[in-house]
């Protein structure tokens, strides 16, 4: 079926007169009466017209007496693409297509954007709701997941290491704004080692999905060589065995054997989130990627409930029923992983109703966990949520990382405060991987709906 004759046809149809408007709805109801098949051939229609350089091969090119729009557009555009790119983006946002969410950051992004902005016929009324449903779709979500993990790092950088007392004193309302500094000077705006390594795990993940923790291992090694202020001293154990060993077998097993007990630190779990945005709720990968560094079953499983959690919070689900899809029993894990996930289960009932002097934000992976989503099902909104956990201090940029991912997935990428987004020093790096990590999870998708 020619979707984009139909489309088209659809739109001018429905004109009341030559010089009204067309109604966008006429084409949201071509999807009336069809098949599952036929509907999703209509999805990608739409989703491929969302863009500055769509040409509708039945737009009329000879000059109609409304036709004084074409003043100003984009070389070769019509009024009838102009017609269909912004009815795709209506009718995407109506359907909660989440393919069409990143091509509509890139063309509201682009110079022709400002062109064409003006002589929309619905978008300039319509624009924000739209963006707004469409960043509320799991693409949307992986966005706001991957921002809240940076911008909750970047605040927390600031009372690393300080004691509750010590930041409420010195913030008598709560540390809430970005503005760098800490035991380590960083800049504002810029992130700890906790979002760095998150960032060389979804880099590893977009470039080999199918077995990426070479991939991920080359970029720890470039990260830790560039001479990073903050370094985990398990992940500097483990990162220098790799290049010592030449191998992330081996490299896990030396930690092991070094540390013990002691390699269960959040060090795994703060980098976790983009396996979830890539990888769906089967943490396997998670735990796979965790193990470079920190061989632990404790490890193992707060990654798992994480990531399980984190999957369905980009889903919709609600926090509490996020939290409860994390401590579900995993089939197939490990025993002692089986274990620890189960003991976890029972340390966090009711969790959300426990006093603030009974968490604690140390460096223990379990103690990082329970922070985070104690800080979440307390709050109800991103940045009250960032704000509750990196106002705990100690461990502050970790548990904040860790809690903001999880807030982000859960409220979206237009509940993080503007003025934290706008500090962060490398924004794009967030939107490029975010975009990459959801084509990886929306490939794996087709691959296993064939």
């Amino acid at each position: 079926m020619d979707w984009e004759q139909r489309i088209l046809q659809a739109l001018e149809a429905s004109r009341a007169d030559w010089d009204e408007p067309p109604d966008w709805r006429a084409a949201l109801a071509l999807y009336e009466g069809l098949s599952p098949a036929e509907a999703g051939e209509l999805d990608r229609t739409f989703v491929r017209m969302i863009d500055v350089y769509y040409r509708n091969p039945h737009a009329a090119l000879e000059p109609q007496p409304f036709d004084q729009i074409v003043t100003g557009l984009p070389s070769g555009m019509s009024p009838g693409d102009l017609l269909c790119i912004e009815a795709a983006v209506l009718v995407a946002a109506e359907r909660g297509l989440g393919d069409a969410y990143f091509p509509f950051l890139r063309l509201m992004s682009l110079p022709a954007w400002h062109v064409i902005q003006g002589r929309l016929t619905w978008l300039h009324r319509e624009g924000f709701a739209a963006q707004r449903k469409l960043s509320l779709t799991r693409a949307g979500r992986g966005l706001g997941a991957m921002l809240g993990m940076a911008v909750a790092d970047a605040l927390g950088c600031t009372v690393e290491f300080m004691s509750r007392e010590a930041i409420s004193a010195r913030y008598p309302g709560g540390h809430r704004e970005i503005v760098g500094g800490g035991p380590f000077g960083f800049p504002a705006g810029a992130w700890t080692d906790d979002t760095a390594m998150a960032v060389a795990v979804g880099r590893g993940i977009v470039e080999n999905p199918v077995d990426p923790v070479d991939a991920v291992g080359r970029h720890f090694v470039a990260w830790l060589e560039s001479g990073p202020p903050d370094v985990g001293n398990t992940c500097r154990t483990a990162i220098r065995a790799f290049m010592r060993l030449g191998s992330w077998q081996a490299a896990s097993e030396a930690v092991r054997a070094e540390l013990g007990e002691w390699a269960a630190g959040n060090g795994a779990l703060m980098r976790t989130l983009p396996t979830a945005l890539a990888y769906g709720p089967d943490p396997a990968e998670a735990i796979r990627i965790g193990r470079m560094t920190h061989p632990h079953p404790e490890s193992d499983a707060a990654i798992a409930i994480y990531h399980r959690a984190a999957d369905a919070l980009l889903d919709g689900a609600t926090p509490a029923d996020a939290l409860a899809a994390g401590l579900a029993p995993l089939p197939g894990a490990a025993p002692d992983v089986q274990a620890a996930i189960a003991d976890l289960a029972r340390r966090f009932e009711r969790l959300a109703d426990r006093p603030a002097d009974r968490i604690r934000s140390g460096g223990y992976v379990v103690e990082t966990l329970e922070a985070a989503f104690w800080a979440l099902l307390r709050t109800d909104s991103l940045e009250e949520c960032v704000v509750v956990a990196v106002n705990l201090g100690d461990d502050a940029d970790t548990v904040g990382a860790v809690a903001g991912g999880l807030a982000g997935a859960a409220y979206g990428p237009s509940a993080v405060p503007r003025r934290w987004s706008q500090a962060l020093r490398e924004r794009a790096v967030i939107d490029e991987l975010a975009a990459g990590l959801y084509a990886v999870y929306r490939s794996r998708r087709l691959d296993t709906s064939e």
